[in-house]
């Protein structure tokens, strides 16, 4: 079947399931991409361009066994994945027909690389990315999809789970659930929303967003105040009074309840005795009055049967539909005749962009480079070596190292184990440590730790930590050469990432374990009193803020940031070296002249990809050696300007 008259069917299931657009200010026309949509004429800001009823949202709550998953407590985007699967395995009888031939059979995802084609992810962060993706889908295929089978063989027949079930199919569904999904609302959670996934990325020059009423009932999706909600209230109430019971507030609440209650008895009953009164003046004027009752009930029903009759609905306004609960696409800015109307995915760094939607683009501000835990103690290894040799230990490299492993593996400990209270992140410290290390390991106008970087992390680099990592990472509070003999699988589990930013800017945390690993022995001696600890981080923090002051404490200090940034331009350099198989890593220049002389759509995102990730590392190789070097002169580095995100 051709894109048009897939799009004919879509456009006829649009109008079918009541999805609002005006089509003589917008159309949909096939694309590169698939579809896109087009202004046919110029529209102005904040116009509604689309309406989508949610009863026309696939998701794990609309589905035709919406009741399996949530018998079974799948949820997520597995949930959603089966959901679609299913709908697809029943064809025209699925509600969504009209809606699922249109989509695309797959993205062209990293995880449908060849071998070839991923072999130029080397050394990226998409490398370890998509292995991690696939072993995720796999285990979940294995572990929630099958057992299903057996389970529900009455809906999963022997014939639809071979065409419609397999782990091919989980995978590729999977990937256009991660491409296309909406976070709705509540009830919904993620879904699939039909013609809002016909927008079309671009990036920071967007002309439209998705709008909806995020806060429904959880369990029936009802907008407006429910039966749910009531049964909720009457719960809340009944916690309440019971609390209340148990405060010995009854008696009076109760006592003080009757009071008022027998006082607007009595004002009913003073209000009802003139009535009575009135009527008993006289037998004819009491015998009116009954009439006159009979008559005010008979009357009005008398008239309504005589409407009727003639055919007039008297009932017309209370038969009026309450408004459809919709999730729109508005015009975020103006929209010039003949425009393609985009959208934004949002702020995602490349690795994100190229792993759930198939693209990448240059200089991405959202852009990261990870490092691993490992060689960043390696890396302090080598650093402490040459450390103990300046200070006149003897012997060959094997002894030297092991003194530098004693030396480092304490504060390795010490920083693993206060890590919570050294660096709070979020909603997780207490209100008593966010007060005492607020100037410790966070953003301001000394820089991280003190230091001179300015540095802004992204968001990114906390959010994007679980894309394309393992499930978890247990510390176990072991490192620098203890424990070697571990399980093989323990070997395979990459260690935790350290970040560092578009601007070449390692994280926050990183910068707090190095300066505990090269404080000096005296002071890492005062910090089995954490509160020292802190206080050591708040004057690093007023030593980059104050720098014209030289104390022995500030000529220890500048000789421990010496130390932070020399590891940091190691670490920059080594990773700088895992593009290529050999240290010969190529420069930018040379990849950027390789992808404008390739006509390969995946060796050209793929090197993208490189080309921004190598770009970051210049930076940061750049700042940390000057950084350094500063370090034996009166001077620091010039800072960077934050960038600001309009």
């Amino acid at each position: 079947m051709t894109l048009n008259n897939k799009l004919t069917l879509l456009v006829d299931w649009f109008k079918q399931q009541e999805i609002q657009w005006d089509e003589e200010w917008i159309e949909i026309r096939p694309s590169s991409s698939g579809y896109g949509i087009y202004a046919r004429k110029d529209m102005p800001k904040k116009k509604r361009v689309v309406k989508i009823p949610k009863e026309a949202i696939l998701s794990a709550k609309s589905t035709g066994i919406a009741n399996v998953l949530e018998d079974e407590q799948i949820e997520g985007g597995c949930s959603l994945t089966l959901a679609v699967m299913y709908e697809f395995s029943q064809g025209k009888q699925s509600p969504w027909f009209g809606y699922l031939q249109a989509l695309p059979s797959s993205e062209d995802l990293p995880i449908f690389w060849s071998e070839e084609d991923k072999a130029w992810l080397k050394g990226t962060e998409m490398e370890d990315a998509v292995k991690n993706d696939l072993n995720d889908l796999k285990e979940d295929y294995t572990v929630i999809v099958k057992p299903l089978f057996a389970k529900y063989p009455y809906i999963f027949t022997e014939t639809l789970v071979d065409e419609f079930f397999t782990l091919d199919k989980f995978c590729t569904i999977s990937t256009l659930i991660s491409s296309r999904s909406f976070e709705v609302d509540t009830y919904h959670e993620n879904g699939m929303v039909p013609f809002a996934d016909l927008f079309n990325h671009r990036d920071g020059d967007e002309h439209v967003h998705f709008e909806t009423d995020f806060e429904v009932c959880d369990a029936c999706g009802a907008l407006d105040y429910c039966g749910h909600q009531y049964l909720d209230d009457l719960e809340i109430d009944s916690e309440e009074e019971k609390e209340a019971n148990e405060h010995g507030n009854t008696s009076e609440n109760e006592e003080w309840s009757d009071v008022e209650d027998m006082e607007d008895m009595e004002e009913e009953e003073q209000e009802e005795e003139p009535m009575s009164g009135s009527g008993s003046d006289s037998g004819s004027d009491s015998g009116s009055d009954s009439g006159s009752d009979s008559d005010s009930e008979e009357g009005p029903l008398k008239d309504l049967e005589e409407l009727e009759k003639q055919g007039i609905n008297i009932w017309k306004e209370s038969e009026k539909k309450p408004a459809k609960d919709t999730c729109d696409m508005v015009l975020s800015r103006a929209v010039k005749k003949g425009e393609e109307i985009f959208n934004t995915y949002g702020d995602h760094p490349n690795i994100v962009l190229l792993s759930k939607y198939g693209f990448c683009y240059d200089d991405n501000q959202n852009d990261y480079v990870s490092v691993s835990e490992d060689a960043v103690i390696d890396a302090c290894l080598v650093v402490t070596k040459e450390q103990v040799k300046e200070q006149g230990e003897k012997g060959d490299d094997e002894a030297l190292e092991k003194i530098a492993i004693e030396l480092t593996r304490p504060r390795w400990e010490f920083f693993l184990s206060n890590e919570h209270i050294l660096c709070p992140k979020g909603d997780d410290e207490d209100e008593d440590e966010d007060e005492e290390g607020d100037d410790c390991c966070k953003d301001g106008s000394g820089g991280c730790c003190g230091d001179s970087g300015d540095h802004e992390h992204s968001e990114k680099e906390e959010q994007e930590e679980g894309e394309g990592e393992e499930h978890g990472h247990e510390h176990s509070g072991n490192c620098c050469g203890e424990d070697e003999d571990v399980d093989e699988d323990v070997e395979n589990v990459k260690s935790r990432p350290y970040f560092m930013n578009e601007e070449g800017l390692y994280e926050d945390t990183l910068m707090c374990l190095l300066h505990v690993m090269f404080v000096s022995e005296a002071t890492f001696a005062t910090f089995v009193d954490i509160e020292k600890a802190i206080q050591y981080f708040e004057t690093v923090a007023e030593d980059g803020q104050n720098r014209s002051k030289k104390t022995k404490k500030s000529q220890q200090l500048t000789m421990a940031k010496k130390r932070v940034y020399q590891v940091c331009s190691m670490l920059s350099r080594q990773r700088y070296n895992e593009y290529s198989e050999d240290t010969s890593s190529t420069s930018v220049e040379e990849d950027i002249k390789t992808r404008d002389q390739t006509t390969h759509l995946r060796h050209r995102y793929a090197l993208t990809c490189r080309i921004s990730e190598k770009k970051i590392l210049n930076k940061s190789i750049q700042y940390y050696e000057a950084a350094e070097q500063s370090k034996g002169t009166s001077s620091e580095p010039a800072k960077k300007s934050k960038k600001r995100r309009v």
